[in-house]
């Protein structure tokens, strides 16, 4: 019974709510809206968008790939093991990837559905108001989304993302040492770099010499580019 209740709130979506679309800008109110994270390696209990804006987190930009589902959506979990693939294709550029599960226990709970792919991913969440961050953006399950790291919304469909796409949308903001995609290069991303450096992590736009390292030389080749500009 609680399903068809929630099938026909999901026919009745797009006259409830008014949902981002592409090429709308998140809110900062939506950006910060939590979400529980209940498996997956994440350095928090609670998850926000604003985690990966780097105006508001120190610099760290992030392309963002999320998807949205509920534990009783049988097809979602057939396309879990593709949406755990995006992990390893994107695990060394800097892109976020998580999916928000709704209706926990019905019948799956958050390990159990973590482990319908690979163990371990992607990050899933949880969101304690019951479809609100769905409500955010999509009208039927399973809904994706890859937000720009200025917080764009590059693209929001139904269905599985393709890896040809979070690509393309990354290719749109990556300049090769552009550390804060602001389209430019200059001394933040010096800093951006050098921190990167420091805390011993790996993003692909930084490594100008394409040696799989981030280290002295790729700052030397940032400093020259600005220099001869």
């Amino acid at each position: 019974m609680k399903n068809h209740i929630i099938t026909i709130l999901l026919l009745l979506n797009p006259f409830l709510f008014a949902y981002y679309e592409y090429g709308d800008i998140i809110s900062i109110e939506d950006q910060l809206y939590p979400l529980n994270v209940c498996y997956g390696d994440y350095p928090d209990e609670i998850l926000q968008l604003s985690d990966f804006n780097g105006d508001s987190n120190g610099g760290h930009y992030k392309v963002i790939v999320f998807r949205m589902t509920a534990t009783w959506w049988g097809p979602s979990c057939a396309e879990a093991p593709p949406f755990d693939n995006l992990h390893y294709i994107f695990e060394n550029d800097p892109v976020v990837i998580f999916e928000n599960v709704d209706d926990l226990n019905q019948p799956y709970s958050c390990e159990g559905w973590g482990e319908l792919g690979q163990d371990g991913i992607p990050i899933l969440t949880y969101d304690e108001d019951n479809y609100y961050f769905w409500s955010l953006f999509g009208n039927e399950y399973t809904w994706s989304v890859v937000l720009g790291p200025d917080m764009v919304v590059k693209y929001s469909a139904a269905g599985a993302v393709s890896s040809n796409i979070v690509q393309n949308i990354l290719d749109e903001y990556q300049i090769l040492g552009d550390q804060n995609y602001d389209g430019s290069i200059d001394i933040l991303d010096i800093i951006q770099l050098v921190s990167l450096i420091l805390e011993g992590e790996y993003e692909s736009v930084g490594d100008l010499n394409n040696d799989e390292i981030l280290n002295i030389q790729d700052i030397i080749i940032i400093v020259n580019i600005i220099l001869n500009n």
